[in-house]
């Protein structure tokens, strides 16, 4: 069997896992194989509990010599929450090979591929290297890139308006898809809003109860009323904005959210916010809820020219709701 099968089986392990309950740290699957046939499997349950290649050694019937073991992420060699997985997996003396499908961009934890090779163990690098990016685009955008995952969300109507002439865009979708957005709050950091929609609007920008809820990020170039919803739950606030060319401001917003530890961010409007981050670039993907309702007139997302940067997207999915649908796009480059 080629080692491709193998890893392939590490990242089923991986996916069976909560994002919401491992995170801060990524899906990581793990299985265990010897004379060609898998024989343990583990997968990091939730955080600060034992990682995946422990969980797959615990997994095994009796201790075994000169197995194989593949894992989705280079095993850690840091103490954290548990100590590191590298040594674990060298001290049971069972492996004479290691197959890693993608090194850790975390400094703080990497090194377990060299420690395993001083060992002498055989290391194995990049096996299924993009499938295994893929199940933790988040993790490794925030290591690699030093800033946030960035989801540009809205909804529009059918014929193109995010918003009435007045600004307020209270229902353009029903309760379902907007349950669905409540869901994506909650599998999120942070969320972020411009002063306009928070003024017009009064949202509590929370998860209704579905999961965590995420931090709350404004984008104002001037304090907030105190009698909004959010004014109660410690937004951060950005004021010292450029207002002639606002996306000027996403750079410095993204660094400053990295320092606090955001790994991924919800950018939910309106349309001068959302257009900020699609002049920067500084975005990965794009949730469009798209509404049977007419407005007739109103405020266009993106001044009404999405053809500007549909080609630069990829459609990855489409979900259909009672009444509305939601597109996802993907930027087919994902570098910034």
């Amino acid at each position: 069997m080629q080692n491709s099968f193998f890893m392939q089986q590490a990242i089923e392990e991986a996916l069976k896992a909560d994002p919401n309950k491992v995170y801060p740290n990524p899906l990581v699957g793990c299985v265990i194989v010897k004379n060609e046939k898998i024989i343990g499997r583990g997968y990091h349950k939730k955080f600060a509990t034992n990682h995946a290649e422990v969980n797959a050694i615990k997994s095994l019937e009796a201790p075994v010599k000169n197995a194989d073991l593949y894992v989705t992420l280079e095993p850690c060699a840091h103490f954290g929450k548990n100590p590191p997985c590298v040594n674990a997996i060298i001290k049971s003396k069972m492996f004479k090979k290691v197959v890693i499908a993608v090194a850790d961009p975390n400094k703080k934890a990497m090194g377990g591929i060299e420690e395993l090779k001083k060992a002498g163990i055989e290391v194995l690098l990049g096996d299924r290297e993009k499938e295994a990016k893929k199940i933790n685009q988040r993790f490794f955008t925030f290591f690699q890139k030093e800033r946030p995952y960035v989801i540009l969300k809205y909804a529009r109507t059918q014929d193109g308006f995010i918003a009435r002439l007045d600004g307020s865009s209270k229902w353009i979708t029903e309760k379902d898809a907007r349950r669905d957005v409540h869901l994506t709050r909650s599998g999120c950091d942070a969320i972020l809003v411009g002063r306009n929609t928070i003024e017009r609007d009064n949202p509590s920008l929370d998860s209704h109860g579905l999961g965590r809820d995420p931090r709350i990020v404004i984008l104002s170039s001037k304090p907030l009323l105190s009698t909004l919803n959010v004014s109660k739950k410690n937004p951060l606030i950005f004021q010292k904005l450029n207002e002639k060319h606002p996306e000027n401001n996403i750079k410095i917003v993204l660094d400053n959210l990295f320092k606090e530890n955001v790994q991924s961010l919800l950018v939910e409007g309106g349309e001068k916010t959302i257009t900020s981050f699609i002049n920067s670039g500084y975005y990965d993907e794009i949730h469009e809820y798209v509404s049977p309702k007419k407005f007739n007139q109103g405020i266009p997302f993106f001044g009404g020219d999405f053809k500007k940067i549909r080609s630069s997207l990829e459609l990855v999915s489409e979900i259909s709701f009672s009444k509305d649908i939601r597109k996802t796009y993907k930027k087919k480059c994902l570098q910034d």
